[in-house]
């Protein structure tokens, strides 16, 4: 009997140790997973930035103003992995006689969707302004493209001296497109070119782009306006192979296809379903020692 008893006593420490052990991998298989998913969830790319340059300057009469900018995007639509490269040039001065700044390039870890320039500026009787916009978008995975709607000349210089193309163009554009040369050059002997590109296209599924360039300009007589804007938008295959993901190098991996995801909705969905789990893990945890116990007592 009282081998018996120790037998008893002996296989019951051996069960508690061997079910201990067995919960024990189970809840770390249970964190395996939820840290899975965590991993495996889309994030989204930081909040849009914005470029913003020569907006109401050079309003002097003869004076000259010149800007460019070139935004260039890249983003995997799988991952949300997300960047761009704004470059702008800023020339000063008099009329066909600008003295330009040294290009300034600032990488950002997010998409660059609007830029804002060359607005209620040189407004001098005799003024020059030619500004320019260039984009391009480069995204991997499966989204659509479209022609950008265009608003442009509208409300402006009529008259020999004027060349828009298109001319002229009524397109909402205040979420999504190129809003250009609005109400710009209404004063005499001026000369007002505006121009979208006719590959122009910045709709897409991914995410809206906006360019307003060259609005209330250039009204003052004699006053020259030369505005363009160039967009482009080149979608590359989702890589099914399972590389890295895209940091504007090349195409990203993941499997292909999706939609942009949310901000935060995914990656919360996927700590919820953990916590989850290792609170189930934990309270079948606390259930076991209670049966344990009132079968040792």
């Amino acid at each position: 009997m009282v081998t018996s008893g120790l037998f008893s006593t002996s296989s019951t420490a051996r069960g508690r140790v061997s079910f201990a052990a067995r919960l024990v991998a189970t809840l770390g298989a249970l964190a395996l997973v939820g840290v899975a998913l965590v991993a495996v969830m889309p994030a989204a790319p930081a909040a849009a930035a914005v470029s913003t340059q020569c907006n109401g300057v050079a309003n002097g009469g003869g004076e000259g103003l010149e800007c460019e900018v070139t935004v260039e995007n890249t983003l995997n639509v799988a991952t949300g992995v997300a960047s761009s490269l704004v470059t702008t040039i800023e020339c000063v001065g008099m009329a066909d006689s600008v003295t330009c700044g040294l290009p300034v390039a600032t990488p950002y870890s997010e998409l660059t969707t609007s830029v804002d320039q060359c607005n209620g500026s040189a407004n001098g009787g005799g003024a020059t302004l030619r500004c320019s916009i260039t984009v391009i978008n480069t995204i991997t995975g499966a989204v659509t493209t479209s022609t950008a709607p265009i608003n442009q000349c509208v409300g402006s210089f009529v008259g020999t001296g004027r060349a828009c193309d298109p001319d002229s163009a009524t397109e909402d554009a205040s979420v999504n497109g190129l809003t250009q040369c609005n109400g710009t050059g209404n004063d005499t002997s001026v000369s007002m070119t505006c121009t979208v590109t006719a590959s122009t296209t910045s709709s897409n599924s991914a995410f809206n782009f906006l360019a307003n360039q060259c609005n209330g300009s250039s009204n003052g007589n004699g006053a020259l306006t030369v505005c363009t804007v160039n967009m482009s938008t080149v979608v590359l295959p989702a890589d099914t192979g399972g590389g890295g993901g895209n940091d504007g190098g090349g195409t990203g991996g993941g499997a292909g296809g999706g939609t942009l995801p949310n901000t935060g909705a995914d990656t919360g969905l996927a700590l919820g379903i953990a916590a989850l789990l290792l609170a189930a893990g934990a309270a079948a945890l606390a259930m076991s020692r209670r049966r344990w116990s009132r079968a040792a007592g």
